[in-house]
């Protein structure tokens, strides 16, 4: 991974990256379809050192996962303008995340569960994790429950950037 042209602006503290990581509303999948690359916006998790996102098992994302598993992932936080007194001196508030890793598509139920465990828990609340559960296991195993791919990003390596300036 490239080293960051502003030293100042780089995040050091793994655990602000990872803070970033876990706050952070909508990431960024880059990966290569047909020798090109292709950018997906997505809802995700990340706990202990991965990602976790979810799709169809079926189409464009998860049949170039399968193909090609090696993946960079971003997210980031805009913060606001940082007016100044000349236009091209404006600049922006934000901090970001840059990451690359491995994917895997989880094959086990217990995985997945897991796994969307934590999205669910990101984004709704206590009783819609219930019924992801109750919906994921035995019987009641719903056709879009099997048809649904969830992806383990093992992240290899990241670093953070942020701009925090304030007006003068």
């Amino acid at each position: 991974m490239k080293t960051i042209r502003l030293g100042e602006r780089v995040i050091d503290d793994r655990m602000e990256i990872e803070e970033i990581l876990r706050s952070a509303k909508v990431g960024r999948l880059c990966l290569c379809v047909d020798g090109e690359p292709f950018i997906i916006p997505l809802n995700f998790a990340y706990d202990e050192g991965a990602v976790y996102v979810h799709g169809s098992d079926q189409g464009l994302k998860t049949e170039a996962l399968r193909k090609h598993p090696r993946v960079c992932f971003e997210v980031d936080e805009f913060q606001g303008i940082v007016p100044a007194p000349m236009p091209c001196e404006y600049d922006s508030a934000y901090r970001s995340v840059v990451a690359d890793g491995t994917a895997q598509i989880l094959e086990t139920v217990d995985e997945k569960l897991t796994a969307l465990r934590l999205i669910v828990n990101k984004y709704a609340n206590e009783e819609a994790t219930d019924t992801l559960t109750r919906s994921m296991v035995g019987e009641y195993r719903s056709e879009r429950d099997r048809a649904t791919a969830v992806v383990k990003i093992q992240v290899e390596r990241m670093t953070g950037k942020r701009s925090i300036k304030t007006s003068t």
